[in-house]
Formats: C-alpha cells, structure tokens, sequence
C-alpha cells in the first residue's frame, strides 16, 4: 500500500492511499472462503458452500469490510510515519464506492491536526473576585422557595383557586368562531400564563376559579404556531376547569426536620451554609471563565476548520431539536436556524480554542485523567440520576461516551488548576 500526506492548511492535511489490484482482491477472495468456511445452508455440507453464492449473499458486505481494513491500515501508517496529532477525520462513505475487478482501491480522506501552540504566561492571572455574603432576604427566599417546593394540592373547595393554586382543564383556542386547537388535561396556574394570552387577564380569569368553571381570555396567536396563516391574529382562549387545587405549604417545625435543623435557628444557618457554597460554586466557575478568556486573548494559533465546522453543525443541530421538541414548525425553525449560524460559529470556534489551550496547558503540567477519576465521575453521575453505576457505565460504553467524559474531565481540572494558580484580589 501506498501512502502519502499532504498538507493543505495549517491544521488540515489528506492522506491519500493506493492499493494495488491483486492486493485488494486477495484480501476479498481470502475474506470470502473464510465466510464459506463458517457458513451453513440447507442443501450443502458445512464448510462446502459453493464460493459463487458466498460472493451473491455477502460479497457487497466483505467488499465494504475489505475498503474499511485498508482505510484503516492507511490513517494508522500516516499517522505513525508523519507523526500526525490527528483529532478529527471526514467520514468515509464506503457504501458510495466501488472497486473493479483488477483495479486498484485508491481513496483519499480530509483530517485535522492539532494545532501548534507556543505557550506564553498562564499562571497569576489577575481575576477580581465577586463573591458576595449571604443576605438574609436570601435565606428568607431560599427557605420559602422549599416551602413552595415541599407544597401538596389539595382540593380547593368553594374558595376557588388562589395565586400560586393549580388546575386540571380544558384548553381551547377559538379564531373566528373556528376551534384551531384543543387540549385536555392541560395543568395551568394563575402565575403561569398560556401562550399568547396576557399574564394579567389570565391570572384574573382564573383566579377564585372552583371545578367545572369556565372562563374565556383574549388570545393574540403565537408565531411559532404550526399554522403560519393565523399566527398574529386574535381570537379566544377558553378554559374549562376540572378540578382546582391550592397548594398545602408544610409548617415550620416540618421545614425544620426537613433540612435536619434544631430550630429555627439552626435552620437559618443550614439554609445560609447551603447558600453560600453555591454562590462559591459560581463564583469559581465565572472566575474560571474570566482566566480562560484572559489567556485566550493573549494566545493566537490557528485552528482546524473542518473541526470548527462539525462542532457548528452539531449546535446547529441541538438548537433544531429543541425548537421541534418545543412544537415549533419546520418552516420556523429553519429560519431559527440560519439567524443562529454566525453566532454558533463564532461559539464552536472559541470552544475549540480554548479545548486546545487547556489540553497544552495539561501536558505542560503533567495533568492527567485516571482511572479513579473516571470511576468518581460515573458513580457521581448515576448519584445524580438514581441509577445504578454498571448501568451509568454500560450507556457510556454503548455510545462511545467515554472518550468525551474524559475530555470534560482534563478541562475541570485545567480549569481548577488556572483558578488556584490565579492571582484573585478581593474589591476594597
């Protein structure tokens, strides 16, 4: 086999192979008596299928097997006789090929390189901490989001639905004396008003709302509606309450015994603790991403755009999927998409940027992800998730996620590294 590189920007090259005819069709025919060999089919002797049905039932397949070996053994000795820092390759079509009989299999495939970076100055960057204490109308918030949280529905009753109730109802929107949409079993809130109705009208409708009330609310419809000829005008929304709920708040002595406090005090304290180690949390990651950005500036190297465009694409492609699952239609997310494609661009290309800094960096110092780590991470993941860690492990294996979680991993630590290496000075 034949191999050669040729460089074609400053982090992209191809590498180009050529296999000879005989080379390529004795690995076929070679491939194919071994699949006669292990094959069985009613009418001949194990071991004894004729060579020409093999070639009928799997000679596409072992053709396609045969291209893929050769692709393979073409990137492993580019690699190891160029000392290329591969990191990402075009993918190979191989169904889209065909080789003749006598001909030789010559192919070609676009890769990215890592880029050359000089590393300049990453330690002591100066970075302005702002950490703030915790105020006590914080703890008061935090304490009565819980309650909120911790909350049960109870049947409303002849009072009727309050601010922060609930209720099971029908949803109907009406354009011109048309039903263009109607849902059942749709769980609403005063304070969460349906789309394209006004917060405060809808709230008002609602509100002292008790089982089997109906209400009506102007409706101006939304533009991410399926139907592009009635997005914009006015109609109704009506709604048929089922059944209503207020929501029963636990009392303070439950609150306590929740969160494992003594007293009242205790809890304050507990709250303010919990409080506090998140605001440390973010504090760390925005200093994190302050240093980044700082290095980022002071570090020009060029970067693999074939790279810089998957990663768009794979954006591109996350933001089309949210914006389906949201019910938007195809026509609007199109459109959705396109308005996003500088700005996804100009994000993938940092995020390159800065993955081939930190993994410099990481080599510089030595930092590595262990076995250990990996471990840590999964159990970490399936705490999360409530899921078993052999489970959590068997996902990550079955989707070739390992090598990703890994990456993550290096940046965290790069990242803590930057940050404990900083110089942080506290405003006066």
């Amino acid at each position: 086999m034949q191999v050669t590189v040729e460089k074609t920007g400053p982090c992209q090259a191809k590498v180009l192979f050529s296999v000879p005819g005989a080379t390529f069709q004795k690995a076929v025919k070679d491939a194919l008596t071994n699949a006669g060999k292990n094959l069985n089919l009613k009418g001949f002797r194990p071991g004894h299928v004729p060579p020409q049905i093999v070639e009928k039932q799997y000679g596409k397949q072992i053709r396609t097997e045969a291209m893929q070996h050769f692709v393979n053994e073409a990137m492993n000795k580019a690699i190891q006789n160029n000392g290329l820092k591969v990191v990402g390759f075009q993918q190979v079509h191989l169904e889209t090929l065909t080789v003749l009989d006598g001909a030789d299999f010559s192919h070609h495939i676009e890769i990215s390189l890592r880029p050359e970076i000089t590393l300049k100055s990453y330690k002591g960057v100066k970075v302005e901490s702002q950490l703030a204490p915790v105020a006590d109308e914080e703890i008061k918030n935090a304490i009565e989001n819980l309650r909120q949280q911790q909350s049960v529905p109870e049947p409303a009753g002849t009072a009727g639905l309050p601010e922060n109730g609930v209720a099971i109802a029908k949803v109907e929107w009406v354009v011109d004396g048309n039903s263009i949409l109607s849902r059942e079993n749709i769980r609403i809130s005063p304070q969460q008003p349906i789309p394209g109705c006004d917060a405060a009208a809808f709230a008002k409708a609602l509100l002292g709302a008790t089982d089997g009330a109906s209400c009506e609310v102007p409706l101006t419809i939304p533009q991410e509606f399926d139907k592009e000829e009635l997005r914009g005008k006015s109609g109704t929304c009506k709604i048929s309450v089922q059944q209503a709920y207020a929501l029963k708040s636990p009392n303070d002595e439950d609150m306590q015994k929740m969160v494992g406090a003594k007293d009242a005090a205790d809890m304050q304290r507990i709250v303010s603790e919990k409080i506090g180690e998140a605001k440390q949390q973010q504090e760390d990651q925005r200093q994190e991403a302050a240093i980044l950005d700082a290095l980022l500036g002071t570090h020009e190297f060029e970067l693999p755009e074939m790279m810089v465009e998957q990663q768009t694409q794979a954006r591109l492609g996350q933001y089309a999927q949210q914006l389906q699952q949201s019910g938007a239609p195809a026509d609007v997310i199109q459109k959705q998409v396109e308005t996003q494609r500088s700005v996804a661009s100009e994000a993938s290309r940092k995020g390159v940027r800065a993955l081939f800094l930190m993994q410099a960096i990481a080599e510089a110092e030595k930092l590595l992800v262990t076995q250990d780590d990996m471990r840590n991470e999964i159990m970490s993941i399936a705490q999360r998730n409530q899921a078993k860690p052999q489970d959590v492990a068997d996902h990550f294996q079955k989707n070739n996620l390992f090598d990703q979680l890994a990456i993550e991993l290096l940046e965290r630590k790069v990242r803590k590294f930057l940050r404990e290496n900083a110089s942080v000075t506290t405003p006066s």
